[in-house]
């Protein structure tokens, strides 16, 4: 989770050179700082929530192939809201528009790069497990 502290170092620029010639991207309004932080969080925090719930489902939906794969759906949604906050939030907006890469103090592109690649690899193993379950199914190896 990030901190108040992280969006506002971002969002003004704090830590990036001077001399950067990038200072007209910068946003110093706390106001949008704040709402920045509040979005973030409830955004972190609704992923978390989804991702929990679909967990949950999962395994309660085990025995049943075409169960757990309609319980899914709750783990595609908090792993496409996660890709969109580290990905898009932090990768793109942060790193490209907010120049995350020069900035000394507060360059958050490897954490989300990891939560990026992480989040990639938990959505491709659950299509995995479903196009498993599908292929069972398909043969007459499947319970449902």
């Amino acid at each position: 989770m990030v901190s108040g502290s992280f969006v506002k170092g971002v969002l003004s620029g704090e830590g990036v050179p001077a001399d950067s010639g990038f200072e007209w991207r910068f946003i110093d309004a706390t106001w949008f700082q704040a709402v920045s932080y509040i979005a973030v969080m409830a955004l972190e925090t609704l992923t978390g929530i989804l991702l929990l719930i679909a967990g949950i489902l999962g395994l309660r939906a085990s025995g049943s192939s075409q169960r757990w794969n309609h319980v899914q759906k709750l783990t595609f949604l908090g792993g496409f809201l996660g890709l969109g906050i580290f990905f898009f939030g932090f990768m793109v907006v942060g790193g490209n528009w907010f120049i995350m890469y020069l900035n000394s103090q507060w360059n958050g592109l490897e954490p989300a790069f990891q939560n990026s690649v992480m989040t990639i690899t938990m959505l491709l193993l659950t299509v995995g497990v479903m196009i498993g379950g599908h292929l069972m199914k398909d043969n007459g190896n499947s319970d449902s």
